[in-house]
């Protein structure tokens, strides 16, 4: 089939076909499910090259990145979650609805990364039982967001290398949502004031986040080193969630 004559979308055809769908009675759901997948189309051409491929592509580091950074933000869900769900047992009750907001972003960075091609390493994870004792989340909540925000100036040093500049600007949006989780944590833990002018980059491979999370008892589809047990990614039950706004990368 002859295609070097269809010319790709681009952002203005997204707004025009918005424009169009304001005009036209469409259910909401169906509005919405053309004009984000014309967007998804759009952000992956204006990337420079097809997302889904970069992510397929083993010998490509950002395959690596954003397949390590898919299955980072499946763990957070999970841990979340079951933070949420068992709330009173965890010591997080007064602060269930901001853990909420966090799955919630969490859950929305899971879905744009997938739709850009990402694909979990794995969607089972060990977690050890410490992890859910009173005293700990906020704790281990803390390691986490500091990883995650490593991570994504990694991934942002990354697409920024290989003149990906619209995933590295989508880098920089989702870490600069890590580190409002970061200084929320600091909070919980009566952490506060904060304590840096900038975030720290510790780390500058992405499978040292992985090492990382490993020493601090996680497994990744594998037994950890503590006692735990294993736990599934699934998408998050809405009562484990609260509506926030700006879901999918600008």
């Amino acid at each position: 089939m002859e295609t070097s004559h269809i010319a790709p979308i681009t952002s203005d055809d997204v707004q025009r076909l918005e424009n169009v769908l304001d005009d036209t009675p469409t259910r909401g759901v169906t509005r919405r499910a053309l004009i984000g997948r014309a967007a998804a189309t759009a952000a992956i051409v204006s990337a420079g090259a097809p997302a889904m491929a970069l992510a397929r592509s083993p010998s490509s580091q950002i395959s690596q990145v954003v397949d390590t950074a898919v299955t980072a933000e499946a763990l957070a869900v999970t841990y979340l979650t079951g933070l949420i769900e068992h709330a009173s047992q965890t010591g997080v009750s007064k602060f269930v609805d901001v853990l909420k907001a966090a799955n919630a972003a969490e859950y929305d960075h899971y879905k744009a990364l997938v739709s850009l091609g990402a694909k979990p390493i794995t969607t089972t994870f060990w977690a050890p039982d410490a992890f859910f004792k009173p005293g700990a989340p906020f704790k281990v909540l803390e390691l986490a967001e500091t990883l995650f925000v490593d991570a994504y100036l990694i991934a942002t040093t990354a697409f920024a290398s290989a003149g990906k500049s619209d995933l590295a600007r989508y880098a920089g949006e989702i870490g600069g949502v890590e580190a409002q989780h970061l200084a929320l944590v600091r909070f919980a833990r009566n952490e506060l004031p904060d304590d840096r002018a900038f975030q720290g980059y510790a780390i500058k491979d992405i499978g040292g986040i992985v090492a990382a999370l490993e020493t601090a008892g996680v497994g990744f589809g594998k037994p950890g080193a503590m006692p735990g047990k294993f736990y599934s990614f699934t998408p998050p039950p809405a009562s484990a969630l609260v509506a926030i706004n700006n879901n999918s990368p600008m």
